[in-house]
C-alpha cells in the first residue's frame, strides 16, 4: 500500500463515485509509482461489489486514461495495473465528472466492458496447453450456415444477391442506424457464458473487420451470424485458454499492441 498513491488519487482524479472507489482500491495495492498487480476479485471484494461490474469499471478507467493494464505482465501472469498520474487532472469549477460502466456496444468498434475473464461461467472452462495448435479452420463456402444460396460444385456456386462483401454489408447497417453487433447479439451472451473477456471480443471485432472488409474478401447474407462463427471457433487465433482463463496468443498480443497504436 502507497499513502503517496492513494492521496494522488483523492487530490487529482477526475472520477467520482464508483470509479474513484476503484482507483483507491488498486492504489491500496500499488507502489509509489502506481503500478500494481491485484485480481479483479480482490478489487471486487474491496469495493464491495461483483467481478462483473469491477470488470466494467476497469474498463472505464481506461477508456478515461486514467488507468493502463498489460496484460499477463504481471508476476505469475497476473495483469499489471498503472495508475496514470499524467492523466489526471480535477475539471475547473464543478465540471461533470467522468462516467463509465456503460453497456457493450460494437458500432465502427465494439466498447470494451472487461479486462479478465468473468468469474463464473456457465460452461467450465477446460485447460489446454499454453500455445495451442488450435486446428479450427474457417468453413468452406458450401458447409458455412451464415452462407446463402450457393449450389453447385466448388467453381459453379452462385451467390445470392442478397449475399454482400463486409465493406458493403456495414454501409447498409450505418445507413439503417443500426450497430453493426448490437448489444442483444448473441455474441455477447455467448462471451459472458464462456468468460471471454468484452476486450478479446473486441479485439476479435477490430481484426475481423480488417481481415473481411477487404475489395476481394468473402460475401454473406448475415455477417453477425459470421462473426459469431469466428469468435466461437476462434478463425483469428487471438486467444487460448489455460487453468487461469483466457489469455491471448502471440497473434493476440501483436494485434492488441496494433489497433491500441491507431487509437492513439
Amino acid at each position: 500500500m502507497s499513502v503517496r498513491t492513494t492521496a494522488r488519487v483523492w487530490a487529482n482524479s477526475r472520477h467520482s463515485g464508483t470509479e474513484l472507489l476503484m482507483l483507491l482500491a488498486i492504489a491500496d495495492f500499488a507502489d509509489d509509482d502506481g503500478q500494481a498487480y491485484p485480481s479483479v476479485a480482490g478489487l471486487a471484494e474491496k469495493c464491495r461489489m461483483k467481478a462483473r461490474n469491477a470488470n466494467y469499471i476497469l474498463t472505464a478507467l481506461q477508456a478515461s486514461g486514467e488507468l493502463a493494464v498489460r496484460y499477463n505482465a504481471g508476476p505469475r501472469g497476473k495483469n499489471l495495473y498503472h495508475i496514470v498520474f499524467a492523466a489526471m487532472s480535477r475539471p475547473a469549477l464543478s465540471g461533470e465528472p467522468l462516467q463509465g460502466g456503460a453497456p457493450l456496444q460494437i458500432s465502427a468498434g465494439l466498447q470494451c466492458s472487461a479486462q479478465t475473464p468473468a468469474m463464473q461461467c456457465a460452461k467450465p472452462l477446460q485447460p489446454i496447453a499454453a500455445e495451442p495448435s488450435l486446428n479450427r479452420q474457417e468453413p468452406s463456402t458450401a458447409a458455412d450456415p451464415a452462407r446463402s444460396g450457393c449450389e453447385g460444385k466448388r467453381g459453379s456456386k452462385r451467390a445470392r444477391s442478397t449475399d454482400v462483401d463486409l465493406r458493403s454489408w456495414l454501409e447498409r447497417i450505418k445507413a439503417k442506424g443500426e450497430k453493426a453487433i448490437p448489444p442483444d447479439d448473441a455474441v455477447h451472451q455467448y462471451a459472458e457464458q464462456v468468460g471471454l473477456p468484452p476486450d478479446f471480443l473486441l479485439l476479435a471485432w477490430q481484426e475481423f473487420r480488417v481481415r473481411y472488409a477487404q475489395p476481394d474478401a468473402k460475401r454473406y447474407k448475415d455477417w453477425r451470424a459470421v462473426f459469431r462463427r469466428a469468435v466461437r471457433e476462434n478463425w483469428l487465433k487471438l486467444w487460448y485458454v489455460d487453468g487461469t482463463g483466457y489469455a491471448l496468443t502471440t497473434v493476440g498480443f501483436q494485434a492488441q499492441r496494433v489497433h491500441t497504436e491507431r487509437a492513439a
